[in-house]
């Protein structure tokens, strides 16, 4: 939708900015959605032999997957989009012109991939109401959203857009649809769960994108991106008790 409206607004070369932007992008739901792949037939089957507690264990360890994988990601491409953009790119006019709005839709698509988790819990008990519903107020509220937005402020003014529309989703409805369900969870998987790996992997990334000046060419702009990439996957996993616990567990297998 935002594709559409913005090729009716932008000028040829913006819009063109705007698709290189989205398409770098689009990696973070790309890297998240074998998870999904992965947990909805195990979250079904658990449910269908009333196994809760490990419905909500697997629900909660899984959010912790894609926080580490997408939410690194994430933190990465909106905390050194030029970097990025200019390694893969080489044209200067390019990055300047992309990096604002990679920016936003990195973390736009990095609340995204969080805010599909109630869909997981919806399929495994076989009643997607709440999706369909909040889908379609999603839907009514964000394309005049972005059409505004789009008009007064162009594709970063979209980007702007679809980064508050995802925040809110996963703030609001995520958390409603988390009280229907699952009565008192919302706000430990939002802590425990997700918060507790994004923001230290958050602080890395902003810290590490202060200290590691560019020097200017394509090579040591795409050296600057892996590390703080490296960096980032690593903050995550160690602030994951799940990675953690699977890394200990290595750890004692192999002294074994």
């Amino acid at each position: 939708t935002d594709k559409l409206i913005l090729s009716g607004i932008l000028p040829l070369a913006d819009y063109g900015y705007f698709t290189l932007a989205v398409l770098a992008a689009s990696v973070i739901t790309v890297v998240s959605a074998p998870i999904s792949t992965a947990l909805m037939p195990r979250m079904a089957r658990l449910h269908a032999e009333g196994r809760h507690d490990e419905v909500r264990r697997l629900y909660g360890q899984s959010a912790q997957l894609v926080s580490v994988i997408a939410g690194s990601l994430a933190v990465t491409l909106a905390v050194c989009p030029e970097s990025l953009l200019f390694a893969w790119s080489g044209d200067r006019e390019v990055t300047q012109a992309a990096a604002p709005i990679l920016r936003l839709y990195a973390v736009g698509n990095g609340l995204l991939a969080l805010g599909a988790f109630p869909y997981y819990l919806q399929y495994a008990r076989g009643d997607l109401r709440y999706h369909l519903i909040g889908n379609v107020v999603l839907a009514l509220v964000l394309v005049p959203a972005i059409a505004q937005a789009a008009v007064l402020a162009g594709a970063v003014g979209a980007g702007w857009a679809w980064v508050a529309m995802n925040a809110a989703y996963l703030l609001l409805w995520v958390g409603y649809v988390h009280s229907r369900l699952e009565p008192g969870l919302h706000g430990r998987w939002l802590a425990n769960d997700v918060l507790a790996v994004v923001l230290p992997t958050l602080i890395v990334g902003l810290m590490l994108s202060l200290l590691l000046t560019s020097s200017g060419g394509r090579l040591s702009e795409a050296g600057r991106s892996l590390i703080i990439a490296l960096a980032c996957l690593l903050a995550a996993a160690l602030a994951s008790p799940l990675m953690r616990s699977h890394a200990l567990r290595a750890f004692r297998s192999s002294r074994a």
